[in-house]
Formats: C-alpha cells, sequence, structure tokens
C-alpha cells in the first residue's frame, strides 16, 4: 500500500487525523484516543464532524491544567497510552518518531531564534485546530514542552488512523506543502510563518514546501513533525484511482479558501 498525501492547503497534526477519518478509519476508535490523550493534559474535548464541503474536522477543546510538560513525561504518557490502546510496534515506533522530532526542533528553535522569554505557565484554555494550533512554546530549551504538549493528541490521532487502516507509515508528497504566510503570536511574542519549530523541521528532514496561498499559518509545527515522522521528502503525480483507492479530506477549525487536505491510499 502507498500513502500520498496533498497538503497544497497546508496541514496540521489534527487535520491528518481527520483526513484518516474520512478514508476510512474508525471515528470512535480515532477520537477515544485522542480524547485519552487530552485528559492527560486537563479537562477536554474531542468531537468529529463533517464541513459544508463534506470534508472531516476534529474539533479539540483543552483546558490545561498545568502550563507545562517536560518531554521525558511526555515519552512516558506517550507509553501508556500505546499500551492502553493496544498500538502495535510499527505504530509506535511512527508516533515516538513524531513527537522527537517536535523535541528536537522546538529545542533547536530555541537556540536558533530570538524569543521574548517571558514567563507563561499558567493554565490556558485554548481551542486547538489548523489556523492557531501552535505548539510553539518551551519553557526551557532543554526539556519542556508548553503548548507542544499538544503534540500527544495529535500522535494518537495519526497512530490509531494509521492502523486502523494498516496503512504505510511512509508518505509520499503529491505537491510541496503551502505553509501560508502572515505572523502568528504566542506566548513568545510575534513570529513570521511559518513557525520557527516548523522552519527547523523543513530545513532538516527536506520537507518541500513553498509560501501562500492565503496569509494565515496553514502549515503547523504538529504538521510538519506527522510528515518528518512519514519521511515526506519526495513529490510524485498521484497515480490512478482505482476502485480500491481510499481517500480522505480534512479541514482545520476554519473554512479558509484553499484546498482541504487530501491523503490517497493506493492497494
Amino acid at each position: 500500500m502507498q500513502l500520498y498525501i496533498s497538503p497544497e492547503g497546508g496541514i496540521a497534526g489534527d487535520m491528518f487525523a481527520a483526513a484518516l477519518i474520512d478514508a476510512g478509519a474508525d471515528a470512535e476508535k480515532v477520537t477515544t484516543a485522542m480524547q485519552a490523550a487530552a485528559e492527560k493534559l486537563g479537562r477536554a474535548f474531542v468531537g468529529h464532524r463533517k464541513t459544508s464541503d463534506g470534508s472531516s474536522r476534529l474539533f479539540i477543546e483543552v483546558e490545561h491544567h498545568h502550563g507545562h510538560l517536560s518531554s521525558h513525561r511526555a515519552i512516558h504518557l506517550l507509553e501508556h497510552l500505546f499500551e492502553d490502546f493496544g498500538v502495535l510496534p510499527t505504530y509506535r515506533e511512527f508516533g515516538f518518531r513524531m513527537l522527537n522530532h517536535l523535541i528536537k526542533a522546538e529545542k533547536e528553535a530555541h537556540e536558533t531564534f530570538e524569543f521574548d522569554m517571558e514567563d507563561h505557565h499558567h493554565g490556558h484554555h485554548h481551542t486547538h485546530g489548523s489556523d492557531h494550533h501552535h505548539h510553539h512554546d518551551h519553557e526551557e530549551p532543554e526539556a519542556w514542552l508548553h503548548e507542544a504538549q499538544d503534540i500527544l493528541i495529535d500522535v494518537m490521532g495519526a497512530v490509531m488512523g494509521l492502523q486502523d487502516l494498516q496503512a504505510p507509515v511512509k508518505a509520499i508528497l503529491s505537491a510541496p506543502v503551502s505553509w501560508g504566510g502572515g505572523s502568528i503570536s504566542f506566548s513568545h511574542g510575534t513570529l513570521k510563518v511559518p513557525a520557527p519549530a516548523t522552519t527547523v523541521m523543513i530545513k532538516n528532514n527536506k520537507i518541500p514546501a513553498q509560501e501562500g496561498p492565503i496569509e494565515t499559518e496553514l502549515f503547523t509545527p504538529t504538521g510538519a513533525a506527522v510528515l518528518s515522522a512519514l519521511e515526506a521528502t519526495e513529490i510524485k503525480p498521484l497515480p490512478v484511482i482505482s476502485e480500491t483507492t481510499r481517500q480522505g479530506f480534512s479541514r482545520g477549525t476554519k473554512d479558509l479558501p484553499i484546498p482541504p487536505l487530501k491523503i490517497t491510499l493506493f492497494e
């Protein structure tokens, strides 16, 4: 089986999970696992719905009870979640790759980019979707994740969706990833899109990416972690679609004038 990703409208971790559901992964299995991950962080709700154009969308809300999480604890929580949900070795390895790519990128971003280092570790409430789905914070460059702790939710969505579809853990792109434009504001100030951690992963993991087509963040750090873990460095045209081909379409939290994320599974 081959997995193709068409990211002309960008990609975020929650959008990838939603596209896997749209391609036939069990929505309840995927959202239950994501909810369990979210509940490790605070009070949470994860729901799945259809958009007006028939794409899938995940609605994720987390009210964090603490503002930071060490990368060691993130790995530990993920081990427990994988155990609880019977994640198979291939998909476990993929999930840990996804987390480790983000941790590594966050560290490097902190060493490379000028951040306004204020202390922001109070509990906070936020909605999480492709347009404002920022996992960009670290308390300390070595080991602390702040909003990046939400990666656990997206890892569980990706892992459960891929496993349910028995999909490969490598992907081919049908086009470069669109990162959007403009700027993003988070607790270290305002920075240009793509976010520092996304920029690091594009560079280090050779992800083909381009600016546009609109002035909004379209390619998030969790989306970059998905593509890094899938080793999606190659662009090829989509093969001919047959009766056994499965496709899934998804959108982030806003209806934007861009193509939905599309994934295609060829037998």
